[in-house]
């Protein structure tokens, strides 16, 4: 058994011996990735529709990849369905990043300005995002008020769909004025000194 033992270290050896040949002096380590308990703390109950509609989505993409391939006679509303639940799933989900203020941002250019000059950047950008998502539910109302059709596969007005995008557009619109009233009572340090608290620190 300990001769077993020794054999399975050496090989050990030699194949750790053979993956660090070849690289240079002073690079990193290999990675080593290590299981984190996932962390739901910070969902809110605004956070369920858009968790709903995925795995609802998930659900209706497996049904029609069953019903496809495997028993070779597809449903036919499941492709029309899932198109529309992904496009629910995008506009819920943006509510959820819209809140946590988790949308992609271009933080390096904040941190080679002046605090000052970063807190303006910030305070403008998050202007014309709170601007966008306002024009957009107010477009997204006209276009509900207009809109006649239903789905082809399934007896659903496309009007409800669209509802459900409108009311996310406006959440996004209330949580980013909520985040431009917050950006103009920081100080620009304290702004600069934010734009970590989201990043791992070990």
């Amino acid at each position: 058994m300990t001769q077993s033992n020794d054999a399975v270290a050496d090989q050990t050896k030699q194949a750790t011996a053979q993956t660090e040949q070849g690289r240079a002096d002073g690079a990193p380590e290999l990675l080593h990735f290590d299981e984190t308990e996932t962390d739901l703390s910070a969902l809110k109950w605004i956070d369920a529709p858009g968790i709903l509609v995925f795995w609802v989505l998930a659900v209706v993409v497996f049904l029609q990849f069953f019903t496809r391939y495997v028993l070779n006679d597809s449903l036919a509303w499941t492709e029309e369905v899932a198109r529309y639940l992904l496009i629910l799933v995008c506009f819920l989900g943006a509510i959820t990043a819209t809140r946590r203020g988790a949308h992609i941002t271009l933080e390096f250019l904040m941190r080679m300005v002046p605090p000052r000059l970063a807190k303006a950047l910030t305070v403008l950008s998050q202007t014309i995002t709170l601007g966008f998502f306002a024009s957009m539910t107010w477009i997204g109302i006209e276009l509900t008020q207009k809109t006649r059709q239903k789905m082809i596969s399934l007896p659903i007005p496309k009007a409800w769909i669209y509802t459900i995008c409108v009311v996310a557009l406006g959440l996004m619109a209330f949580y980013s004025a909520i985040w431009l009233w917050r950006r103009l009572r920081q100080s620009p340090e304290d702004l600069v000194r934010s734009l970590d608290d989201h990043l791992p620190t070990d």
